[in-house]
């Protein structure tokens, strides 16, 4: 059996895509994955599949949630390999600290793929103020300079400039899913 972190992208928010993680734990063990358990409302969830192919799972997740929900939600399947490089490759902090309480400011977007030069460019160009990014490959790293409301630079602004899907997490957020999946394996 793989473990595996599956990242829904846009549940929960403002009230749209509405998905209780108990029902979603539920709906996860009816398509005969295993141990699964999820962490905060946002849509992230650890589990074992047989399946190695990632791809493969996150399109059975994304077919489960528009038949028993009927909206599309993409869905982001990563191993503890991904998160752990995506965590070693943050270029906003030394180490694996997490923020200090009430901080936020540190996130990681994972995107579906790696974005073309142009498209990075126009992403560099955007007006986001003094809010700093940077990407290594499929990951996008920003620190903001205030709070994430105050911010221009949103999912929608990064899937509009790169022109791949996005998913976002905040770095505490991140490092937690790391141990999760590190117990979990």
């Amino acid at each position: 059996m793989n473990t595996y972190l599956a990242l829904l992208r846009g549940i929960n928010v403002s009230g749209k895509k509405i998905i209780k993680m108990e029902a979603l734990r539920t709906l996860f063990e009816a398509a005969g994955f295993t141990d699964v358990k999820t962490y905060i409302q946002s849509g992230n969830v650890i589990f074992k599949a047989k399946s190695s192919s990632k791809q493969e799972v996150a399109s059975q997740i994304e077919k489960m949630i528009l038949a028993e929900y009927g909206f599309d939600v993409t869905v982001f399947v990563l191993d503890s390999q991904q998160v752990e490089k995506a965590i070693d490759n943050m270029p906003y902090t030394d180490g694996r600290e997490p923020e200090g309480q009430g901080s936020k400011k540190l996130y990681v977007t994972f995107l579906s793929e790696i974005p073309t030069a142009e498209n990075i460019e126009k992403l560099m160009q955007a007006p986001i103020g003094d809010d700093l990014i940077s990407l290594y490959e499929d990951v996008l790293y920003f620190k903001l300079e205030s709070k994430a409301s105050e911010s221009k630079l949103s999912n929608n602004l990064i899937e509009n400039k790169l022109k791949v899907k996005a998913t976002t997490r905040n770095w505490n957020v991140t490092l937690k899913l790391l141990d999760l999946l590190r117990v979990n394996s």
